[in-house]
């Protein structure tokens, strides 16, 4: 198994083990580490993931190139939706005023045993056990926001550069309404999305009183990079969803008809 440690020029460090990623850009935009003073940088620049054999970088930005200095003398450009894969090395990544400057990110991949703790192999079964924490966020997996945060994510966690659409509330409600069984006439749908957007709303309370965020208003993109980023919603959890349909059921069905508010 590996672990990437990703240090800014100020001396910030992140590591992240397989199966995490994180978001690096200007301050602004919610990504993960903020790097300021570079006006090539992009709010959402760089989105780095640790896999079992290695790491990828991949150029978020729409508009400014990335470069990948292998500290061996050759530097690789990374255009705007470019992908870089790594193995087990040390290089670093930067725009082009940060390569210039000699300020870049470093980024570190090694090796470490399969027992380290700080693995987690698998997600534990479906029972009100809390997420792993983020950012100082915690997301209780038995709440109702859960799934909303899950299904809001879906598209990014299938799509690791990010170009899919995020899907609306009322398209969420909708797939609530498939996963819990409840009929999809319109008065319930329209009960359905009411519920999504106060869950939506909950979940960036949750991000502003964490200080992830900077700026209001939060946007549902900086909301999903956010949950994503910091690894409250995986893609583990999206693979469950339809295994956990029957307790979804249980809980939304209760809510629609009044059984219960869910914890929030």
């Amino acid at each position: 198994m590996n672990r990437v440690v990703v240090r800014s020029p100020e001396g910030k460090q992140l590591t992240l083990t397989a199966g995490q990623s994180l978001i690096f850009g200007r301050p602004g935009g919610g990504a993960d580490l903020l790097l300021g003073g570079d006006v090539h940088l992009s709010r959402h620049h760089g989105l780095i993931e640790a896999h079992d054999a290695g790491w990828q970088l991949t150029n978020v930005s729409e508009v400014n190139q990335l470069f990948v200095d292998t500290l061996e003398g050759s530097l690789i450009p990374l255009r705007p939706g470019g992908r870089w894969v790594a193995d087990r090395t040390t290089v670093a990544v930067g725009t082009a005023t940060m390569v210039h400057q000699e300020r870049p990110l470093t980024v570190n991949c090694t090796v470490v045993p399969a027992s380290d703790p700080g693995l987690r192999q698998s997600l534990p079964p479906l029972t009100g056990e809390a997420t792993r924490p983020g950012a100082g966020v915690v997301l209780s997996e038995d709440a109702q926001y859960f799934l909303t945060a899950v299904l809001l994510c879906g598209p990014w966690l299938r799509d690791p550069l990010r170009l899919r659409r995020l899907p609306s509330a009322a398209e969420i409600g909708a797939e609530v309404a498939v996963l819990s069984g409840v009929p999809a006439i319109p008065a319930t749908l329209e009960e359905l999305e009411r519920y999504v957007v106060t869950d939506l709303k909950t979940l960036k309370q949750k991000m502003l009183d964490a200080r992830v965020f900077s700026e209001r208003p939060v946007s549902l993109g900086m909301l999903a990079a956010a949950l994503i980023g910091h690894g409250l919603v995986t893609p583990p959890h999206l693979q469950r969803v339809t295994d956990q349909a029957r307790e979804w059921r249980y809980r939304w069905g209760a809510r629609l008809g009044g059984g219960g508010e869910g914890r929030q």
